[in-house]
């Protein structure tokens, strides 16, 4: 288990004076290669081996989003690997103890210059992170409501509206293109995972704040790419669909209220 503490900041703020979803995943994300460049198996490492673990999926609790100049401790830890794939968990919570953001997530070890999956995670990788009782199985131990249990989200997310976009109805609607900048680009030179969903979010109704969330990485986006969003509206919030020019899915989110 690997954690830092910090203070939220105000560029980190939605305008509700709370931390927002993109800073939420950007202290994850931060959070996981800390203790990568910590244990010697960070970015140097992954390029001298021409691999790099690639976010394949998100499923983000919040119970309470931290609030303006609070003090919070970032944990997460590896909950499982199989193959190429994975499992790590997250927590968010206050240095007093108080739960307050949790996330499951899944990683592909990929070979950079093949641009195809590793057969296996290297030992010195399994090794150096070790591995705990993922996130969802402890929530007595973190102080997390048992009740939590009951919504977590099975399956894939429905973007089956996708199919017909021709017909669609009032519930659905197409957003301005986006087109992919220098700013958007993370060491691999693709679209980093955080940006993929500032992009969602930014389709979705000013006054609308998830509770729960998830997003599944489809394609790679690098620069130049134009991103056509779909929104759709469902009984508990809504999807947003990335396509590309040629209708290919490149990222898949769900926001529940």
């Amino acid at each position: 288990m690997y954690s830092f503490n910090s203070r939220v900041r105000y560029s980190e703020l939605a305008a509700d004076k709370r931390l927002s979803l993109v800073s939420i995943i950007n202290y994850f994300q931060d959070c996981c290669t800390f203790e990568a460049e910590d244990k010697d198996i960070g970015l140097q490492w992954l390029s001298d081996h021409n691999t790099s673990w690639m976010l394949t999926n998100w499923q983000i609790h919040i119970l309470r989003r931290p609030e303006y100049c609070e003090d919070i401790e970032i944990i997460t830890w590896a909950s499982g690997f199989k193959f190429f794939i994975g499992k790590r968990s997250f927590l968010i919570k206050t240095t007093k103890g108080e739960p307050l953001v949790y996330a499951l997530s899944e990683w592909a070890y990929v070979n950079t210059v093949k641009n195809r999956p590793e057969k296996n995670v290297p030992d010195k990788e399994l090794e150096a992170y070790g591995l705990d009782t993922p996130i969802e199985k402890r929530f007595s131990e973190f102080g997390i409501s048992e009740s939590e249990e009951e919504t977590l989200l099975k399956g894939k997310i429905d973007v089956g509206f996708l199919d017909d976009l021709d017909n669609a109805d009032d519930s659905i609607w197409f957003p301005q293109s986006i087109v992919v900048s220098g700013e958007h680009l993370d060491t691999n030179n693709h679209v980093n995972n955080a940006q993929y969903i500032a992009f969602a979010t930014t389709q979705l109704p000013a006054d609308f704040k998830a509770n729960v969330f998830r997003a599944e990485y489809k394609m790679q986006s690098k620069l130049g790419d134009v991103l056509y969003p779909v929104v759709k509206e469902t009984d508990k919030g809504y999807i947003v669909a990335l396509n590309d020019e040629a209708g290919n899915l490149k990222l898949a989110c769900e926001f529940l209220a």
